[in-house]
């Protein structure tokens, strides 16, 4: 079977991770296999897109950094799922196929994680925006409660304090009183008049003025170091305020605030995308071998047997050079052997004719 077909099933069956010399050769039904495959693929990069949009969104302050990381990763995410169904191959049994299959569907579910959260983060952004507001309140509770010890411990000593000066001006009016009562002779010695005791009280009364505006010149300087202790600690906690006020939440703040939040609506969703991430793998294993798997069967048995012969005849051939290099390298030792022999022999040979005419001479002078 052979047909055209149009630019969206042919994206959707490259999308598939299918070649599409082999499924022109296919029934149109599976053409629409791996096709629908190729769309749960598609839908799962847009998803992917999206999710990482908002993830994105969250840690850079830029649309246009945001859109472009957000298509890079979908992008890595079409190809990553475009490869592990493409890797997969129809076996008989379907026990073996899926046990091939655990490393795949690990990766898938990892996917399927990544892909959610960010997109969780986006539908519970009200309830997760409402729980951090929440908790910055219980921090700067926490920073306020942290330092009431202190302030406690200051108010105690200013309560001391007013209590001891307080007591010293009940004596001052006692002092008062007594100074008055006896030169007014209603006490004492009952005898009206500026006299001796009436002058002893009154400047008993006098120095103890002295004694008290020192003692509350005293007090209002210590009052006023308790103050400052107050107010620096005071301007400490605004100041851990505003840092807790000023630091921003990212990404990994919401998705702790979404696992404290909701975990079963968290799940659900997290489920709902392992399922769309999963759906091509159990798709392949699910399914009966087909017309396509077994053309790529009948390929992929081509090719090794063509590798094969490829692979014996080159064996061959480097057999049967090294036989002839061994042959042409016995060939030269034994014609350099016999070249030679040939040299000692012709050199005995000179040297006897060389002995035999000295040996003449010899002869022939005696």
């Amino acid at each position: 079977m052979s047909e055209r077909f149009s630019t969206i099933t042919r994206f959707l069956l490259f999308s598939s991770g299918a070649t599409l010399e082999l499924i022109k050769k296919c029934p149109r039904f599976e053409v629409n296999k791996h096709a629908s495959i190729g769309l749960t693929i598609v839908f799962t990069a847009i998803l992917s897109v999206l999710s990482s949009y908002f993830a994105f969104k969250l840690i850079f302050n830029s649309d246009y950094l945001a859109v472009s990381l957000a298509l890079l990763w979908g992008s890595i995410i079409f190809n990553l799922d475009r490869f592990i169904v493409s890797s997969m191959r129809v076996n008989d049994s379907k026990i073996k196929g899926f046990m091939k299959s655990i490393p795949r569907l690990l990766i898938a579910i990892l996917i399927a994680m990544v892909i959610s959260k960010p997109l969780e983060i986006q539908l519970f952004k009200n309830e997760i925006t409402t729980f951090l507001s929440q908790e910055k309140i219980t921090l700067s509770d926490n920073i306020r409660q942290k330092y009431s010890a202190n302030f406690q411990h200051i108010e105690k000593k200013k309560e001391v304090l007013r209590a001891n000066f307080q007591e010293k001006l009940l004596l001052r009016d006692k002092y008062y009183e007594e100074y008055k009562c006896e030169c007014t002779g209603t006490c004492g010695t009952k005898i009206k008049g500026y006299g001796k005791e009436c002058r002893s009280r009154k400047e008993r009364y006098e120095l103890f003025l002295l004694e008290l505006d020192q003692e509350r010149q005293k007090r209002d300087a210590i009052m006023k170091q308790y103050n400052i202790e107050k107010k620096s600690i005071q301007e400490l906690i605004a100041k851990e305020e505003a840092i807790l006020l000023a630091n921003s939440y990212g990404l990994f703040d919401q998705i702790r605030a979404l696992n404290q939040i909701d975990k079963f609506s968290s799940f659900f969703i997290f489920f709902i995308f392992i399922m769309i991430e999963t759906a091509p793998i159990f798709t392949k294993l699910l399914s009966e071998k087909g017309p396509y798997d077994n053309l790529v069967l009948e390929y992929e048995i081509q090719f090794e047997a063509s590798y094969l012969k490829q692979l014996d005849t080159y064996k061959y051939e480097r057999l049967r050079n090294r036989k002839l290099i061994e042959m042409s390298t016995n060939v030269e030792l034994k014609s350099k052997e016999s070249e030679m022999r040939n040299r000692i022999k012709e050199e005995a040979v000179a040297r006897y004719d060389k002995l035999r005419q000295a040996l003449d001479n010899k002869n022939f002078k005696a």
